[in-house]
């Protein structure tokens, strides 16, 4: 039997199992069909899944550090505080697994604690709380133990709730390991210390039932002994029984601690029943409060305990957020209890959920925090860390072990898809875009992944991530990414609604979707398009096409070629006479041609065309050339290739000729998945010698050149982590705008994903006129071109913006104004030109920005007065940067700073070219 994660790829024939390329859904297919019933072939499978586990837990572990960095030392000016924002999403949607590998992570990178690093920096007043808490979950299971006993203990008086909480929630082996690590750390011997910690006067008999758990008497999984917990209820009953009887409370307490939790549970519903009253009842009656305290936290299970625990924490005037702290960090899927369990408990004895409870009682970045973590603790996968690294040879359930890599992969893919979602907003927001950034996340991610980081990114921002793209990009950059980011059945849509909209149908751009798609695709993009626009997409293809074409459409679209037949060569041969006969005599039976090939599977046709040539000497495609034309012989010229085929055809006609057709490399780059477009570039270099992407690097251009080449080259770095991700330079050239022969048709609004409200998409605003074309004065030559409308004028203003900055110093641009005291950033703002505004700000006249003109209102103003909310958001961006600077320079490098650039002003270079020659015309400074 052959190797499952070496099997040949199979593209662009199910679009149903359209990563089927991909290991990990070559290893899904194989376990669902029962085929990895030989242990090697198994064995290989999980150390496959192993190693791509291992490697997106590093790289998530290196991102999130990484992140986690750049929230506590940048903040939100670059130079003060923290990004609060930033750092929940890094480590609060994590599990304490990740966590742990992020802190390893950090200190590899910083040499620092992470933990440390985040108690510090949200110390302030609007993330202490949440800061604390996810210092908790930073720890391991030893320091958490360690770190509690020191917060219960340190300081004035000692918190003896924060002792029985860790006491009863703790397995024997957390709380000797916890022992050993607060012991190294103090140099002190722990019961030595709790001691003088736990009085006796106040906490004798406390005292001694910790110290007896932190022994290891309270066991968790011994078995449970009936004759045991009779004999116990006995001994408790009799201590007390007088009324002026003490009760031996060590002597009850060695009871409560004989046998694990389910034991000491058993104990007191035997007591209650074979003396009619409650076992709790009698320890608070004659216990100590703080010792009832512990003792009757003993006849609940864990979870039961932790959930009283939070609700007293919420109970009452005011809630103990540093009891919530210490509770919620301390939980995790795999502690005893787990998270799960605790809400599970929570809202069954309190009847709403723990989440309804937070946001009635805490409130900003804390809530945010604790909602966060406790959705990350409900991933199912997580539970399941410690199994899937063992090796598959100490495992006896191995389908277990595959089952838990699989839905850890799962896992993975998720928190890969909210870093990825998170890289695309730092890309596209502030000053500019990082095209290098984007294309390198993009081109390097599958479509199904795409989708994921889109959802991802709307719960982040709760915003469409394809609108904040489309609104970053533009020409046929923005039409590619258009296409790759959504999925394929959008990106059907959109091909077919560009393609039919309009004066006249795009017959080859209807062939392209009809022809090299799957059935299963064809019918789930009607199905959308149907969808979308409420009509029949039969009934608009028919009104769109005549004739045959109309007919083969048809055909195609009733979904019932056999994609999967195997080849008949007796049908062949009858196939082949038949499209014989159709051919003879005046006229072509185009009918006979459409029903034949229509319906065949691919490799039917293929057979079929074999047939033919051997019985006629000739070959069907010169038979359909001689017989028909236009958009049908290359319909039925399509149908006898195999889909990579036709596509990488398709590609290469693109490309020759007078320009190239950038309408049809978009719509197949954009059109298929990740694993498709490998094998169509595999099929492009077998069939014309050259490679895919050398023939898009010489036809396009700018980032759109950037973008694709590294889409048909770059593998899935999440199917194979181990691949190197290589991104083309960044170039100087200036993106093409799509030729005049082929002109872009409007295109349809871009839907939201399912379940989000409509974005508002950007318009195409007709062009405007020049409003300042009669300007006079400094700025005529730079005022003259706005608003910018074409490549040409936005390379011509930075090229006299960048003169004149060089000619009368820095700052300078910044500083000039009209005789109404507008600068020239007004006009900018004023134009709505966000172009012109980039290439100002660039040449130093961001201070001017927020400088009140004669008439009142300072650039900013004007722009959001205005509408121009892109423009403000950019102004503020800019601001901030700036005043980092003067923070970072300080008082007397700024005032340096300043006077530089003034004496650069007064200066003159020439005796023509001083600033008072320049300020001419009625214009002043």
């Amino acid at each position: 039997m052959a190797p499952v994660v070496a099997a040949a790829p199979q593209v662009l024939v199910d679009e149903s199992t359209r990563l089927a390329n991909s290991t990990v859904a070559r290893i899904v297919k194989a376990s669902k069909g029962g085929s990895l019933s030989d242990p090697t072939i198994k064995k290989q499978c999980v150390e496959k899944l192993q190693k791509i586990n291992g490697e997106l837990k590093g790289r998530i572990a290196d991102a999130d550090a990484l992140a986690a960095h750049e929230a506590m030392k940048s903040g939100i000016t670059g130079a003060l505080g923290c990004d609060h924002t930033k750092l929940i999403s890094v480590l609060c949607t994590r599990t304490k697994a990740a966590l742990q590998r992020t802190r390893q992570a950090y200190r590899k990178a910083y040499d620092k604690d992470l933990a440390k690093e985040v108690a510090s920096e949200t110390s302030g007043v609007l993330g202490s709380n949440y800061g604390k808490m996810m210092s908790y979950a930073l720890d391991g299971p030893e320091e958490y133990v360690a770190d509690l006993i020191h917060a219960a203990c340190h300081g004035m008086g000692c918190d003896e709730g924060a002792l029985i909480e860790l006491c009863l929630t703790r397995s024997p082996e957390q709380l000797a390991a916890g022992k050993k690590c607060w012991e190294g750390r103090k140099d002190k011997a722990l019961f030595d210390y709790l001691g003088k910690e736990l009085p006796d006067l106040t906490y004798k008999n406390l005292k001694y039932l910790l110290l007896e758990i932190l022994k290891g008497k309270k066991q968790w999984d011994a078995p449970v002994d009936e004759a045991r917990a009779a004999k116990n209820a006995d001994i408790i009953k009799q201590e007390g029984r007088g009324m002026f009887s003490s009760m031996d409370f060590n002597k009850v307490a060695d009871c409560l601690l004989a046998g694990p939790p389910s034991e000491t549970r058993l104990l007191a519903e035997l007591y209650e029943k074979k003396y009619g009253k409650s076992l709790k009842a009698k320890l608070e009656k004659k216990g100590p409060k703080v010792w009832a305290k512990a003792a009757t936290a003993l006849l609940v299970t864990p979870e039961e305990f932790v959930a009283m625990r939070l609700q007293g924490a919420m109970k009452g005037f005011g809630t103990n957020e540093k009891k919530l702290v210490r509770l919620l960090g301390g939980l995790d899927h795999s502690s005893r209890p787990s998270m799960p369990a605790v809400l599970q408990a929570y809202e069954k004895k309190y009847g709403r959920t723990l989440r309804d409870a937070l946001r009635s009682e805490i409130s900003g970045n804390f809530l945010k925090a604790s909602l966060a973590w406790i959705s990350a603790l409900e991933d199912p996968a997580q539970a399941n860390e410690a199994l899937t690294t063992k090796k598959f040879d100490e495992v006896e359930d191995t389908d277990e072990l595959l089952d838990a890599l699989l839905m850890e992969n799962e896992s993975l893919g998720g928190m890969m898809a909210s870093l990825d979602a998170r890289a695309i907003y730092e890309a596209c927001h502030g000053f500019g875009t990082s095209d290098s950034k984007l294309i390198k996340i993009v081109s390097a991610r599958s479509k199904p992944h795409l989708q994921k980081v889109a959802a991802a990114y709307y719960a982040q921002r709760d915003k469409p991530m394809l609108h904040r793209l489309r609104k970053e990009t533009s020409g046929w950059y923005k039409k590619l990414l258009t296409y790759l980011v959504e999925s394929p059945e959008d990106a059907d849509v959109r091909a077919l609604d560009s393609a039919m909209d309009g004066l006249g149908a795009d017959g080859m751009a209807i062939v392209d979707f009809l022809v090299g798609h799957s059935q299963a695709r064809v019918r789930a993009a009607k199905a959308k398009w149907e969808g979308k626009h409420d009509k029949s997409l039969v009934d608009r293809i028919r009104s769109e096409l005549h004739g045959s074409n109309k007919t083969l459409a048809l055909q195609l679209l009733k979904g019932e070629r056999d994609e999967q037949g195997a080849p008949n060569p007796t049908l062949a041969q009858q196939q082949a006479e038949t499209l014989h006969k159709a051919a003879r005599g005046m006229g072509t039976d185009e009918d006979s041609f459409i029903l034949v090939l229509a319906k065949n599977s691919p490799a039917q046709n293929v057979a079929t065309r074999t047939a033919y040539e051997n019985k006629y000497g000739r070959s069907l495609d010169n038979l359909i050339t001689k017989e028909m034309s236009g958009n049908l012989a290359k319909c039925l010229q399509a149908l006898l290739l195999p889909p990579a085929d036709y596509y990488a055809m398709r590609l290469r006609k693109a490309f020759v000729g007078l320009g190239t057709s950038d309408k049809v490399v978009v719509r197949v780059l954009g059109g298929h998945d990740k694993a498709d477009i490998l094998a169509i570039a595999a099929a492009y270099q077998r069939k014309y010698t050259s490679h895919l992407k050398d023939s898009i690097k010489k036809e396009c251009s700018g980032n759109y050149k950037r973008l694709a080449m590294a889409w048909v080259s770059v593998p899935d770095a999440l199917a194979d982590p181990d691949a190197p991700i290589e991104i083309p330079e960044e170039t100087q050239e200036k993106e093409e705008a799509p030729p005049p022969p082929e002109p872009e048709e409007p295109e349809p609004a871009t839907p939201p994903p399912p379940g989000m409200p409509a974005g508002e998409e950007e318009t195409q605003a007709a062009p405007r006129p020049k409003p300042y074309a009669d300007a006079k004065g400094v700025f005529a030559k730079l005022i003259k071109l706005l608003p910018l409308a074409t490549d040409d004028e936005v390379a011509t203003f930075e090229r006299r913006a960048r003169r004149f900055t060089r000619r009368l110093g820095p700052l300078s641009l910044g500083r000039l104004v009209d005789d109404r005291q507008r600068p020239i950033l007004w006009y900018a703002c004023d134009s709505g030109d966000h172009a012109a505004l980039e290439i100002l700000l660039d040449q130093g006249c961001a201070l001017s920005a927020f400088v009140p003109t004669e008439e009142g209102p300072s650039p900013y103003e004007h722009a959001h007065r205005l509408g121009h909310a892109r423009i403000a958001e950019t102004l503020k961006g800019w601001a901030h940067r700036e005043l980092a600077d003067v923070m970072d320079d300080g008082p007397a490098a700024q005032r340096a700073r300043h006077e530089e650039a003034r004496a650069l002003l007064r200066r003159p270079k020439r005796r023509d070219d001083s600033l008072a020659a320049v300020c001419g015309g009625g214009w002043a400074c």
